[in-house]
This record gives structure tokens, C-alpha cells and sequence, in this order.
């Protein structure tokens, strides 16, 4: 594509001389330019990319996309909006052919149930033979094959680069977590969706963003981005969600188009109706988690909006397998239960807690953290909610990346109300904690071990090392089994 067709429309001019040039490669990292690339500089948060516009230029790049003008040279375009955000989004979305007008499209938002409510309606999509691609959290699998994440939601280039790509290997649909932050980075804004689900809203990024108001209007910019006749679809289950006219609603009030009821939850196993145009459905998933029958009801709603008959739909989660690193059951035949669970808002410690607390037929034992260099404020709520669920807190670090675990322990434990009677465990070395709330265990107990489910690494500082919660617990189980 010529450098003049790229930028139609964007209100940036080519220079003359450079507007016939051939764009072979769009690129954002100076790294991966080669002859004929358009390099887009953009301003970001950790480093700038207008300072590596040389190399750019040295490695071949046909012509530089700035913010602002660094240096003479007349393959360089200056953007007069001086962001290329959204500039990267419309040319991105030019240069691979708008490649959702070619899949079934489904972005999903919310602080929770994003990743099991995609991983359940793609489990669904795949039992009625359409092979579904997914952008996530916990990996992207495009065309069948697993592609690790590094983001939930990847950025506006690699968005559209993987979804032609999901075109290309066959795929029909494509399932997307749509975070605060790719709405609010322009990472979507030329994407389309036949489905916008919204989960829920807790607090959660209010380092990031100004307060939950901003928040959830951040969220709410996925309904701009419907196709036409596409639907929105929004969980009445938790405070907070979106009145959005026209939407479609799933949860437990009388009027939702899609409602729950009779929910029931078990170790190993939920249960639930769902009430779908005028048919009563029983749904049984052999996965635990109460939680979950929300997060299976959002996934029902939308493949029966996009014409997935309701009684296949919910039959086709009767053997989902679960989702790594969600209430994820750490097993090696002792008689306490052990959980790995992503929960990492007060309000998801909140919801594994009192499931746990369901489950349990002795005490409660939580291990958890909060992760550094974020928002800080909700520190002290979930100290605040875990001393008031959970019998025994084991207080560790999270990610605390260049923050002092000690000074967000603190900051946890100033939550905890001064006369509990809790038992409480201060332990900064994470796998320490594990083998802490193991080693107390009892029978009929339940350990959840909350905060960074299916991650395997911890970031210290600057350094990422491994790290994985399940394989703690299971090496803390062998000790304790002998």
C-alpha cells in the first residue's frame, strides 16, 4: 500500500516526494523495522519512541511517523494532532483490511469474568464447529495455535495484524477482552463487534484512571464500536453497570432478557436455570465457583444472541474444563481443599472468600498481596474484606515491582479492624506464605492463594522471575504429604 492511500483521512499530509513510496510493514518498535516500514513514533509511558527514530531510519524504514518534528528529513511526517494513538488504530485497521468485517467479533468488559466468560463462549463457539481465535489474559490462540500475552488487550497494530492473521488460519470468530486501558489508549477504537458485553464494575486501575466515574465511562466507549445490527449485552448481577439503550441484559432481576435463578454451587460443580426466550434451561458445569454461573450466564447470552440455539449452548458447558488460574484446585489427595485464584480487586477477594467460605466445612486460610507501583487505595479494602471473611490471613507480596513489600503489607494490614480476633501471618516472601497456609491446614479447610492465578512469574523491581502459585502449593502439599 502507498504511503498516501495509508494516511487518507488522517489528516496528515505525505510528503511529496514520499507519497508513492511502498509501505510494506507498519511498526512501532524501532526494532522491527526493515526496508519499506512506516515507523509510528508515539510518547508512551515507560519510554518515547520519537528517540529511536534514527534507528528506525538505519534499519530501512520508508518513511517515520512523528508527534512532533524532531529533526529535518523528508521521509519524517509530522502528525499536527500530535498523537499517534489513534493515528496508529485508523492505519493499522487501513493496512490489514479491516479484518472483523471477516469474523464473528465479541469484546468483553468488566473488572471481573472477562477471561472465564471469553474461554466459556469460545468453549461454546468451538462445540458448534466454529473454530474461534481469542486475545486475553491469560494467552491469545489464533487459528488453533497459542500465542503467549503480554497485555490483555494487545495494542492497535497487533490487534489488527492478529485478527487478519485469525482470517487467514481459518478462523470464524474472534473473542476479545477489552480492558480499561486499551479503550482508553485508542487500541480499538476502529475495531467493530458484533457483540459488547459488559461484566461488571469494581474498583480496580484507580491509579491509571481519575475515579471509578472515568472508569466506567472508559468502559462504556466499547458500545461505540458495535457494528451495525450488532448487540450490547450488560450483567445486572453487580452494582454499577451501564444503563445503554437498546442493550440486552443477563442476571437475576425479573426483567433481564436473560435471567438466572436456582443458583447452586458445590465443590467441583455449579448449577443454575437460565431463563432464555420463554425456555426454562438447566445448566450444570462440573467446575466450582458460584461466581462462575454469572460468568457462564454472560457466555450464554451471547451466543444465543448471535443464533446459537440456548439449550445447545448451555448442554456445551457441561464439559468445560475450567479456566487456568480461576478457582483453580490444587489436588494431590489431602483432605483440605487448595485454590489458586487471579482474584486481585476487593471486590473478586471478596466473591472467591465467601465461596470459599461455602465450601469450607472448618476455616478459611487466605494468602494474599497487592501488587506495587498500582493503585494503592485498595489496599486497605481488602485487608478490610479478607479479615472479615477469612479464619486465618497470610499477608505476602504480590508483584511489588519497585514499591517495598513492607510498606504495602502495611498499607494492607491498616485496613484490619483493631480489635479482630483473626489470626494473622505477615510473610514478604511469597513462597514462604504458600507453605505457611499449607502447613496449618486442617482437615475440612479451604486455602485460596489469591492475587496472580495463572501468571508464573513475580516482578521484583525490574526483574521478572519465575514464579507459579499452583506449582508452590503442589511442592508445599508433597512436604506436608511426605
Amino acid at each position: 500500500m502507498i504511503l498516501s492511500d495509508l494516511l487518507r483521512k488522517t489528516g496528515i499530509q505525505a510528503p511529496r516526494e514520499f507519497a508513492s513510496v511502498e509501505i510494506t510493514s507498519i511498526e512501532e518498535d524501532s526494532r522491527k523495522v526493515v526496508p519499506g516500514s512506516l515507523f509510528v513514533a508515539i510518547k508512551g509511558f515507560r519510554t518515547d519512541g520519537h528517540l529511536y527514530i534514527k534507528q528506525a531510519l538505519s534499519n530501512g524504514a520508508a518513511a517515520v511517523l512523528t508527534e512532533r518534528q524532531v529533526f529535518k528529513d523528508p521521509r519524517i511526517c509530522v502528525n499536527p494532532d500530535h498523537e499517534n494513538r489513534k493515528i496508529l488504530s485508523m492505519i493499522s485497521s487501513r493496512f490489514y483490511d479491516y479484518p472483523w468485517n471477516n469474523l464473528v467479533t465479541v469484546g468483553i468488559t468488566g473488572t471481573n469474568g472477562k477471561t472465564s466468560t471469553a474461554r466459556m463462549l469460545h468453549w461454546i463457539f468451538q462445540k458448534h464447529d466454529m473454530q474461534c481465535g481469542i486475545m486475553g489474559t491469560i494467552g491469545h490462540l489464533i487459528g488453533g495455535e497459542n500465542v503467549k500475552a503480554i497485555v490483555t488487550t494487545p495494542g492497535a497494530l497487533d490487534t489488527a495484524r492478529m485478527m487478519r492473521e485469525m482470517v487467514r488460519k481459518g478462523d470464524e470468530c474472534c473473542v476479545m477482552e477489552v480492558s480499561s486501558h486499551a479503550l482508553s489508549l485508542s487500541r480499538v477504537d476502529n475495531v467493530r463487534f458484533d457483540v459488547a458485553l459488559f461484566t461488571n464494575i469494581t474498583q480496580d486501575h484507580l491509579d491509571y484512571h481519575r475515579s471509578m466515574g472515568d472508569y466506567l465511562n472508559c468502559k462504556k466507549h466499547l458500545f461505540d464500536l458495535i457494528k451495525k445490527n450488532g448487540r450490547a449485552i450488560i450483567g445486572t448481577y453487580s452494582p454499577g453497570y451501564p444503563e445503554i439503550k437498546g442493550a440486552v441484559t443477563f442476571g437475576t432481576l425479573k426483567n433481564d432478557t436473560y435471567r438466572i435463578s436456582e443458583m447452586s454451587g458445590e465443590p467441583g460443580r455449579i448449577s443454575f436455570l437460565f431463563h432464555a426466550d420463554g425456555a426454562v434451561i438447566p445448566v450444570e458445569m462440573a467446575i466450582p465457583g458460584k461466581f462462575n454461573i454469572y460468568n457462564a450466564a454472560g457466555a450464554l447470552s451471547a451466543a444465543v444472541e448471535l443464533g446459537i440455539d440456548p439449550g445447545s449452548a448451555s448442554e456445551s458447558l457441561g464439559d468445560f474444563p475450567g479456566v487456568p488460574g480461576r478457582f483453580q484446585s490444587v489436588n494431590l489427595g489431602q483432605d483440605f481443599l487448595v485454590a489458586v485464584d487471579y482474584a486481585h480487586t476487593p471486590d473478586a477477594l471478596k466473591r472467591i472468600l465467601m465461596q470459599a467460605s461455602e465450601l469450607s466445612e472448618n476455616r478459611v486460610i487466605a494468602v494474599f498481596g497487592a501488587g506495587g507501583d498500582r493503585d494503592s487505595s485498595k489496599r486497605p479494602v481488602m485487608g478490610r474484606i479478607a479479615e472479615s471473611i477469612a479464619d486465618i490471613l497470610v499477608i505476602t507480596s504480590d508483584n511489588p515491582r519497585t514499591e517495598n513489600p513492607d510498606v504495602i503489607i502495611s498499607e494492607i494490614v491498616a485496613g484490619f479492624n483493631s480489635e479482630s480476633t483473626r489470626r494473622i501471618i505477615v510473610e514478604p516472601d511469597r513462597r514462604t506464605a504458600i507453605r505457611s497456609a499449607i502447613r496449618i491446614a486442617e482437615p475440612g479447610d479451604v486455602v485460596i492463594v489469591a492475587g496472580k492465578g495463572h501468571e508464573d512469574y513475580q516482578i521484583l523491581g525490574k526483574k521478572r522471575i519465575h514464579f507459579d502459585d499452583s506449582e508452590e502449593a503442589a511442592a508445599a502439599l508433597r512436604e506436608v504429604l511426605g
